[in-house]
């Protein structure tokens, strides 16, 4: 696909388009700003290991504010996992909810990040979020982590399993046999 003047463009968080003057050079600074580029076959290293940026507000346990290095900011849904809600509008705080959220606030309150994609999920929810794996400046991948702290379950809601979908699964499968976090008492994974 083609801009009006002949150029690529490219696709940013969350759904942002600019036109590019040389795909070569310009990739890697497409890549920093949580770009990527619609260009069949030309995805750059960058995007393969996230988008950088830092956490600058937590909303609950599964969503996040990051700041992205070209100063945007989005709202991003972590993939594969859902945490007990908080703050769902019109619904009681659940079992574990404020223990969730407040073990996110802990690893991710200014937390250096990394936001990477996965091609099962799409870009965006129903409700804007970005869809990605945030990934912690050690390499962690925080779903994982709050998996297996007992701080999440597993998310299964898409229809092509998510590549992390196995880690995640064994993360809580050691979760509920520890009865960690809400899969011991008094939640007991309800």
């Amino acid at each position: 696909m083609t801009s009006m003047n002949g150029q690529t463009p490219a696709r940013c968080w969350p759904g942002r388009r600019v036109a590019t003057a040389a795909a070569s050079g310009f990739g890697a600074a497409l890549a920093l700003a949580g770009c990527q580029l619609d260009m069949p076959g030309l995805a750059p290293p960058a995007l393969e290991r996230g988008a950088p940026g830092q956490v600058v507000h937590v909303v609950d346990g599964d969503t996040a504010d990051v700041q992205l290095v070209d100063g945007s900011q989005i709202r991003v849904r972590v993939l594969g996992i859902d945490t007990p809600e908080t703050v769902k509008p019109d619904a009681p705080v659940q079992c574990w909810g404020p223990e969730a959220s407040q073990w996110a606030h802990q690893i991710l309150d200014g937390a250096q990040v990394r936001l990477v994609m996965d091609p099962a999920a799409g870009d965006v929810d129903k409700f804007g979020r970005a869809l990605r794996y945030i990934t912690l400046a050690d390499g962690t991948d925080y779903g994982v982590l709050a998996v297996s702290e007992g701080m999440a379950r597993e998310y299964p809601s898409y229809t092509t399993p998510l590549s992390k979908s196995a880690d995640i699964v064994a993360a809580q499968t050691n979760a509920q046999s520890r009865q960690g976090g809400l899969w011991g008492p008094p939640c007991n994974g309800s």
